[in-house]
């Protein structure tokens, strides 16, 4: 599996993709404490989706496992694991 520096690459990665993509070098300069929703975000709801979506394609193409970032384990966390960067980088390395 992936660990934490993987992880983090990964969704950093990804970020820039989408931020060339949806025109926001906000997310191309991501990092770490990047927010990745509520009002500091530059994603919406629909950015957010996409952006799992894609990390769970990622994931499955560096390790060969699928995966589902977004469920009912993540949601019913008090500390959401999509809020920043880092949180969701610990999450990837827990499932």
């Amino acid at each position: 599996m992936l660990n934490q520096e993987q992880a983090l690459a990964l969704v950093l990665r990804r970020l820039s993709f989408l931020g060339k993509e949806l025109r926001k070098p906000e997310l191309e300069k991501a990092d770490k404490h990047t927010q990745l929703f509520g009002e500091a975000s530059c994603l919406d709801s629909i950015g957010l989706v996409t952006l799992m979506a894609d990390l769970e394609e990622d994931i499955r193409v560096a390790t060969g496992k699928t995966v589902t970032l977004a469920d009912e384990k993540a949601m019913s966390r008090l500390t959401s694991p999509f809020r920043r960067v880092d949180l969701l980088a610990e999450y990837i390395v827990e499932v």
